[in-house]
């Protein structure tokens, strides 16, 4: 597996910044943004299933994923199809601010060719996270943002 965090500052407190991320329509909607995403359904044990396509250049990466935890400053999930990775969103104080931070997990098989790509698209995905990162700050500090 391939690890990647990003974090950022946001000038509202933590209580504020973790309700935004307790809620997976808004955090979905921003990642939306930038990419796609669409809730498909919720799972027998209450648990959502979303679509989530990342644009990475000229391609769509992605597939289903069902939201392991949201609530209490955190958004988490896995893929269930499609691109494997886990992500996990959490809030944290930072003096009168807050930290929201991402941590991206994924697998790329392959030896040689699969650790190649895997620093590639380590790389996308780390300033895919950045944007998302800004775009959720923006969004938390001066209200509703991107698309309509």
């Amino acid at each position: 597996m391939t690890t990647m965090s990003r974090s950022i500052v946001v000038r509202r407190p933590v209580r504020q910044v973790a309700r935004v991320l307790g809620d997976p329509s808004v955090v979905m909607a921003v990642i939306g943004d930038h990419g796609r995403a669409a809730r498909v359904e919720a799972a027998g044990d209450g648990a959502e299933q979303w679509e989530v396509f990342l644009v990475l250049g000229t391609m769509y990466m992605g597939g289903r994923v069902r939201i392991d935890e949201a609530g209490d400053g955190a958004l988490a999930w896995h893929a269930v199809s499609g691109f494997q990775h886990d992500a996990r969103f959490e809030a944290a104080a930072h003096g009168d601010d807050a930290t929201i931070t991402v941590h991206f997990q994924f697998r790329i098989d392959g030896l040689l060719t699969g650790r190649l790509a895997a620093r590639l698209v380590r790389g996308y995905i780390g300033r895919y996270a950045e944007s998302v990162l800004e775009s959720l700050r923006h969004h938390i500090e001066y209200g509703e943002t991107g698309r309509q």
